[in-house]
């Protein structure tokens, strides 16, 4: 019988979310509440993820540097970027199976409104979703890569790609802080598309001149994986304090507006990538 996994993985000595209000989340930062580990308070501390998403923001130089001295089409290099793919595609289904089944065993559990506000904190304690939300968020910093890849290659990253990277790994640091019920919606929902994502970019990695007459679809299910997540969220700020915290209600009007620029950037993308296909 299929076992659901709950990994034991806190943002918090004691398992309560670190912010609460936004002021939390920057000036009255409980810095004497992180873990121990220093790997998870680099993804944790208000200062290191600055860090991270800046030097992100500000990495292509460095990266075509080295894109001088790398061939593209050299094999070590076509493997290396395989096996991320790969390894980002089976992560992306490993996180599907199991953070599913403890949703859904949760609705079963304690009903609706404890699903979708966890007011007590059940669906993301002992129930495990907190764990696969804070495993999910660290590997947003993982696809950092993606762009990295691309520099690596010649290619100039477009804006899209950096708005979405940089946009979600803050809005999935605000909601793993407040430990927010809203964080469902993109794990749920993103895991799958990335799963799909991911494969489809191995294949094209492993055989570039294959055709995959159905990638457009999955260009259509990323949008429509955004129009899904803010409105399935959006009761989260019309219950306001009843539902969740003030940072945690901040961090979700930040998604909320990243969304609808990533659908209005998806949307571009697709015209004009698909329209002489059509």
């Amino acid at each position: 019988m299929f076992e659901i996994w709950r990994p034991i993985l806190m943002e918090s000595t004691d398992g309560l979310p670190l912010a609460t209000k936004i002021s939390d989340l920057f000036i009255n930062f409980p810095y004497d509440r992180l873990p121990a580990d220093p790997l998870l308070q680099v993804v944790l501390r208000p200062e290191c993820v600055a860090v991270l998403l800046a030097f992100y923001l500000v990495s292509k130089p460095i990266f075509l540097k080295l894109a001088n001295v790398i061939d593209p089409k050299a094999s070590w290099f076509v493997y290396s970027i395989a096996v991320h793919n790969f390894l980002l595609a089976v992560f992306s289904l490993v996180v599907v199976v199991y953070s599913w089944p403890v949703v859904i065993g949760h609705y079963q559990s304690y009903g609706a409104f404890d699903t979708y506000c966890d007011p007590n904190g059940t669906l993301w304690g002992s129930s495990g979703f907190g764990a696969w939300a804070f495993i999910f968020y660290i590997s947003k910093y993982w696809e950092f890569v993606d762009t990295w890849i691309l520099v690596l290659k010649g290619k100039k990253p477009s804006f899209l790609q950096i708005y979405h990277h940089t946009g979600i790994a803050f809005c999935m640091w605000v909601g793993v802080l407040s430990q927010s019920s809203w964080l469902k919606a993109v794990v749920l929902l993103n895991s799958i598309i990335h799963t799909l994502m991911y494969t489809y970019f191995l294949i094209k990695t492993i055989s570039p001149k294959t055709e995959i007459k159905s990638a457009k679809y999955l260009t259509k299910a990323q949008i429509g994986q955004f129009f899904m997540g803010i409105f399935y969220s959006f009761g989260v700020l019309i219950m306001g304090e009843k539902c969740d915290t003030q940072s945690s209600r901040f961090g979700l009007a930040c998604l909320q507006v990243y969304g609808y620029g990533l659908i209005a950037l998806f949307v571009a993308f697709s015209k004009t990538k698909y329209r002489k296909k059509d």
